[in-house]
This record gives structure tokens, C-alpha cells and sequence, in this order.
């Protein structure tokens, strides 16, 4: 442990599943905040509620790195109950941080990707190589068969 700005900085560890993961990373992804801080103000502000937390082993969890930032009081009374509910500060934590997403609402389905743009131009292009393969006749080359192929095949994928 640092001292850091009035608070010390402790060293943990967060087990969480592959769901609180995704959830995790998609909130710092979405507020654009460091996962230090956050895992830092959700101790503080449930620090009331630590003794009645119902703590289970890292069993199948995923280890992600972090720190907390807490003022010396804090720290204080955080390591306490840790050391009177007799489990590791780490699962404490992960606990804390494990509920706040548990609460947090489902990420709303990705938004249907507008296609018709890119079959407008696929469908120009396909058009443009297929009058260039007519054109060429029996010379045309082997890849522009090929290619004329992927684009079809594109076409029927975005469409179908």
C-alpha cells in the first residue's frame, strides 16, 4: 500500500464471470471512466452494506487487476471487515463491484445496420464487372469470374 493524494492506493484483484466482465467493461467503455475510480467510489459507497454481503469463492471467475483509492478511515474500516468476516479483501471487492452490475440494465440490442447503401454500390459494381466480363468475351480474365462471384455472394449475405 501507497499513500496517494490522502488516500492509499491498495492493490486488489476483481473475480467476476464472463457477464459481469462484459458489463464491466461496456460501463467504462460507455462513461469513459477509469476502472481504478470507479471500483474505488462503488467501496465507498457501499461500504455500509459489507458486512452483509454474502461473499463466495473466485470458482470459474475471470482475474481482473485493479486498485483502490480510499482515504485512510476507509481503508481503515474496509480491512476490518474483511479481517472479522474472515475472507480476502480481493472477494470483498469483486462482491461489491459483482452486485452494482448485477443491477445494471441489460445493453440494449445493437441497432439493425442500414445495408442499402452498401447493396446500392455492391449491385453498381456487380453490374460494371459483369458488362466488363461481356465485353472481354472469352478473353476475360479467370479473377473477374471469381470476383464477380464475391460480390454476388456479398449481395445475397446483406440482403438475406
Amino acid at each position: 500500500m501507497t499513500e496517494r493524494q490522502g488516500a492509499y492506493t491498495v492493490v486488489t484483484r476483481l473475480f467476476l464471470t464472463p457477464k459481469r466482465r462484459a458489463r464491466l467493461e461496456r460501463l467504462i467503455r460507455d462513461q469513459r471512466v477509469d476502472l481504478a475510480e470507479l471500483v474505488s467510489a462503488l467501496v465507498a459507497d457501499r461500504v455500509d452494506d459489507l458486512a452483509d454481503l454474502e461473499c463466495a469463492g473466485p470458482a470459474g471467475a475471470i482475474v481482473v487487476p485493479t486498485r483502490l483509492y480510499l482515504a485512510p478511515e476507509l481503508r481503515e474500516r474496509v480491512e476490518r471487515i474483511a479481517r472479522a468476516r474472515e475472507i480476502d479483501l480481493d472477494i470483498l471487492v469483486s462482491q461489491v463491484v459483482g452486485g452494482y452490475l448485477d443491477a445494471l440494465p441489460e445493453a440494449p440490442p445493437a441497432p439493425a445496420r442500414d445495408t442499402s447503401a452498401e447493396l446500392r454500390r455492391l449491385r453498381g459494381e456487380l453490374g460494371r464487372l459483369r458488362a466488363r466480363r461481356v465485353a472481354a468475351g472469352p478473353a476475360a480474365p479467370a479473377w473477374l469470374a471469381a470476383y464477380i462471384a464475391e460480390i454476388a455472394a456479398e449481395i445475397r449475405r446483406l440482403e438475406g
